[in-house]
Order: C-alpha cells, then structure tokens, then sequence
C-alpha cells in the first residue's frame, strides 16, 4: 500500500488520518461528527470537511445494504454471464443502471461478468425478461443466496487502535435482531432510496424523501435496521486505498463450520470482505481484498485453517469492478453515481 500516499480525484493525498475517519466511518457510519471527533480528537467541522472531500473525490459512500435478514423475502443471487467478444462494457453499462442488479465485478475465469442481484418480486422474470432481451450474452450461471454468514460490513481498514474500534462499534447503532424482518412500505422504501445516496443523510432529509416527519423517519429507519431488513455501511473505493488486487473464491464447507467460525473471521483473515452460502454443489462464496496477488495462498490458508474441510474449487480474480452494492464506478474504481437499491413492498 502507498498508505497515506494515494492520490485522489482532486489532487489532493489521502494521509493516515483520512483513514482513521474512514475506519470509524465503517464501525459507525452514521454517528455524529461530534462524537467521532471525541474518538478521533479532532472537531466536528474538520471531519466533515474531511469525508466531503473523500466522498467527492470517490474515494469512499457510506451507503445502504439489503440485510441477511431480508433473504426470505428478498431473492438474492449471483449470476454469471458469458459475453460475446467485445460485449462486456456495453452489457455492463446496460445492467448498471438497474437497481437490482446490485453489483457488477469483471472476472478472470470461465465467465466474464459475476452480478450480485437482488429482485424484489420475480428473480426467474428478471432472468428471462431482462437478462434475456440481451443479445450479446450468450449463456449464465444462476447461483441462489442461502446465507450470508460473513456481511461486508464487518471489513475495515485497521487503521484505529482496538479502544477506539470497541468505542466506535458501541455507537455503530442497533444491531439486527434474531425476529423477522419487518415488512418495508412505501415510505421506507423512499428512505432506503435515501441512505442508499447518502447513508449519513439526516432524519430531516430522509422524512423529506419520504413524506413524512423527522421523527416519523427517524422511527421507520431504527425499525428497518433492528428488523434487519436493511444496514448502513461505508465502503472505500479499496483500489486507491491499498487494496489493488481482489478474488472471488468458489468452495464447498459444511454451513455449520461457516457459522461456528464466521464470529472470528474479522481478526483472524482482515482480507476476508464477504463470505455467503449458495444452493449447488459448490455451496459457499468468499471476497476477499488483497494487498497482492501474491498474497492468496497465503489467504486461503488461513480461511482453511478457520474453517476445516473447506475445499476451493475455484478462483477468480477481480479485473474491474463496474458497480457495487448500487455505487457505479469508474475505470479507475471510483463511486461516480447511485442507483438505489429496492426491497419488496409489503405495507403502506
């Protein structure tokens, strides 16, 4: 990593501290300035200068997500596409601007393309209707989310020392609860919309967005977030971070091994981004963001270590990342705009 040396849009460096905020920006996206600046020893006004300048620059959203929760309502796949020649900035361009195609990766492997898609109401119509109509992809893989045992909220720099992570995580918000997701209207769909642009948006905005009242937001979102139906996390454009290299690993665990260990995950492998269970022989998927190519075996073993009889089938690298979790990126992998996210409609 060129740490506290890579350049950003304006011309301007991101120094160590810019990674401290970003750090407690991801264990507590939305908290206050005042109290990140306790945490930071630094003053309201300079962290908001500070983060308005990574977040022009692309360098980093805090944004919204679909939470584990929300599986059962919410079909979630990965699907991938085999392009013809030529096709594949095109077909990208195309998909990127549907909400739920939520995250767009170009790949080194036997598919060009591996989307993370969430339909809210029909995964088989977005398939034939959608993905169909083009004519330039010649064949996809279809592989259902079961589970999400490793969130990629829980990734972050390490750039703070571990009082300030446990003061942060503290004030991170409420945590999901075990229940059912609560069933999102029209109004939280509006504010969902809203995070997913901005998630530090204040309850004053999001009521705006919504129709509705500061505090009616401010309840509707507490009860997204502690239903698990939706989170808020902050995410850094990780190619000028230090973060260069990234793969997508295909394997088979027993689920019971995955959520024994997916607790230890964090401190063990601070490569490991995401780790989720799918329907099919190969029944498990895990992100992880490397300094190096050169680092994945290195990786692999200690996941394996964690997670005994895991068996890699498969590896595939990471050349671009066009979209992600809604944030469309440029060629150099910066967020330029948003496509907010949806989640199925259940009550008004």
């Amino acid at each position: 990593m060129q740490d506290s040396q890579s350049t950003a849009q304006d011309g301007g460096r991101v120094d160590e501290f810019d990674l401290q905020l970003l750090n407690a920006l991801q264990l507590a996206p939305r908290a206050p300035w005042v109290r990140l600046g306790e945490v930071l020893g630094a003053d309201a006004t300079t962290l908001a200068r500070r983060w308005e300048r990574l977040r022009r620059s692309g360098l980093a959203r805090v944004t919204a997500f679909p939470g584990a929760a929300s599986l059962p309502r919410q079909t979630m796949a990965y699907l991938e596409l085999t392009c013809r020649n030529g096709t594949v900035a095109e077909v990208s361009r195309a998909l990127a601007d549907d909400p739920g195609t939520l995250s767009i990766q170009f790949t080194a492997g036997r598919h060009q393309l591996l989307l993370t898609v969430s339909h809210p109401r029909d995964l088989a119509g977005y398939l034939l209707d959608w993905i169909g109509s083009f004519p330039d992809v010649a064949a996809y893989a279809t592989h259902v989310i079961t589970g999400i045992p490793f969130q990629a909220d829980r990734w972050h720099l390490h750039a703070l020392a571990p009082d300030q992570r446990r003061v942060l995580r503290a004030m991170g918000g409420p945590a999901p609860g075990d229940g059912a997701p609560p069933p999102v209207s029209r109004a939280d769909q509006a504010i969902i919309g809203a995070l997913a642009a901005d998630g530090r948006a204040s309850h004053r905005e999001l009521g705006r967005a919504a129709g509705v009242s500061a505090g009616t937001a401010a309840r509707r979102l507490e009860r997204l977030l502690r239903g698990g139906a939706v989170g808020v996390r902050c995410d850094v454009a990780r190619e000028r971070l230090g973060w260069p290299a990234a793969a997508v690993l295909w394997g088979s665990v027993e689920p019971e091994v995955l959520e024994r260990a997916a607790a230890d995950l964090e401190g063990a492998v601070p490569e490991l981004r995401f780790c989720s269970t799918v329907a099919g022989s190969e029944n498990a998927l895990l992100v992880v963001w490397l300094r190096a190519v050169a680092d994945l075996p290195r990786v692999e073993q200690r996941l394996a270590a964690r997670l005994p009889g895991l068996r890699v089938t498969d590896r595939r690298m990471v050349l671009r990342t066009m979209k992600l979790m809604g944030q469309v990126m440029d060629e150099e992998g910066r967020y330029v705009r948003t496509v907010p996210l949806r989640l199925r409609e259940e009550a008004d």
